[in-house]
């Protein structure tokens, strides 16, 4: 395998399979694969997968219209197979040639049906476990490169959230759809990824993950806006509510409730201590204000390759806060068809155990009239 940051994951995951006497491992498109190889590429019907052995070299078997693009990672050898071949027959002699044992083999976990059944009818006698329960513990700790990524990712995507906002009351009478087209190419333009974002006026903003539509953005209403990009694999993630108008007196108060919330989470993420003290803080502010019913989600999650990672910032989450961990803090208050406010920043915690917020966008309620 050639030297690169994967050659260091690879090398933890090989000591694992060891340790845990795991003779094989089969990692198809996935999040789990772009951590190991950093080859991002949506899965088919045509079997792909990065092979993992202790004490041998790693290896990928592809189809031959993927060549190209699988010579691009840091893997040195490969099994190609042609459209009306076998690749699992391929796949079964080149670990007999190899002498590699297949009593225990692990499958990533987003391997499809199409895939597994055949191998699991290939190696009937063969034990298969999970090899995302290997691979994503070490993903939670990111280091300087994944860090930097999300850095580069979470700048950019803020970037186009000005952008779009500086249109100010342009936006008046569009919908929520059409903000969410020019926001995606601006995310784009900026050289990221994956670019969405929940885009919701209104009543709609009660609704936590509502899915974009044409209702219209108005005078009198708020604008919720969750949003984020990839930059090299790596996800930004961020929420900020605007209002079109002028505010009354009960927006302002429940808008200022959810800051203090907030900025409660944000203080407590701190080294040393546990992610559920991130949830304790965020959820008491708004608890006491008597809106506890209203916050109907945990606080954070992780974040890297994939937009939702584990750990969670909830209740009861003891997992302690560590160096290289990131996750969001996202409070909110969603009153049914009325409004709802949420604020959510990226949580970084550095290699020296200090604390970053990743979003200089203001917290602020932004009004916009």
């Amino acid at each position: 395998m050639k030297v690169s940051p994967f050659k260091k994951r690879v090398e933890k995951v090989l000591s694992i399979m060891k340790k845990n006497q795991i003779s094989c491992m089969l990692v198809t498109p996935s999040s789990d694969l772009k951590y190991l190889c950093g080859y991002s590429v949506n899965g088919d019907e045509r079997f792909l997968a990065l092979i993992l052995c202790p004490g041998r070299e790693p290896f990928m078997i592809a189809n031959s219209l993927y060549e190209l693009q699988v010579t691009d990672t840091p893997i040195t050898e490969f099994i190609y197979w042609q459209d009306g071949e076998n690749p699992f027959e391929l796949l079964k002699q080149a670990l007999i040639t190899r002498q590699i044992e297949t009593n225990r083999i692990a499958l990533s976990s987003s391997m499809p049906v199409l895939f597994s059944l055949p191998l699991m009818d290939l190696w009937e006698n063969a034990s298969f476990i999970n090899a995302s329960n290997y691979i994503q513990p070490l993903r939670i700790y990111k280091d300087r490169a994944e860090m930097d990524a999300i850095i580069a990712a979470t700048s950019k995507a803020e970037q186009s959230l000005k952008a779009i906002m500086d249109k100010g009351t342009y936006w008046i009478g569009k919908t929520e759809e059409d903000l969410l087209a020019e926001f995606r190419f601006e995310m784009t333009k900026r050289g990221l990824k994956n670019a969405d974002a929940c885009v919701a006026s209104g009543a709609n903003a009660a609704c936590p993950h509502h899915s974009t539509g044409p209702s219209l953005i108005e005078p009198g209403k708020c604008l919720l806006i969750d949003f984020g990009a990839t930059y090299e694999n790596y996800y930004s993630d961020m929420t900020r509510t605007f209002f079109f108008g002028k505010p009354d007196e009960r927006f302002c108060r429940i808008y200022d409730i959810v800051l203090d919330a907030c900025l409660a989470g944000e203080n407590a993420a701190k080294a040393g201590n546990q992610l559920q003290d991130v949830d304790t803080a965020a959820r008491n502010v708004i608890t006491k204000a008597g809106y506890g019913d209203y916050f109907i989600h945990r606080t954070g999650h992780g974040i890297g390759i994939d937009y939702h990672e584990g750990p969670s910032a909830g209740p009861g989450e003891q997992f302690p806060i560590s160096p290289g961990m990131v996750f969001s803090c996202e409070p909110g208050i969603y009153l049914p068809g009325e409004f709802g406010v949420r604020i959510e920043d990226q949580i970084m915690i550095e290699e020296d155990g200090s604390t970053k917020i990743l979003h200089s966008f203001p917290k602020n309620l932004i009004i916009i009239d």
